[in-house]
């Protein structure tokens, strides 16, 4: 395992929160779109 240290965490961290708030926000488009295209079928009668 590789050691983290305070400098380390520093320089990491902000990185990170990117990455996850990046995941986020594709995790909020695919949920937001299923809902639109579940909507829409109905609307049309699929």
């Amino acid at each position: 395992m590789f050691g983290i240290d305070a400098y380390s965490f520093e320089t990491l961290w902000p990185s990170l929160l990117g990455v996850a708030g990046m995941a986020a926000a594709m995790i909020w488009a695919f949920v937001k779109v299923r809902k639109l295209m579940n909507e829409d079928a109905h609307k049309h009668g699929r």
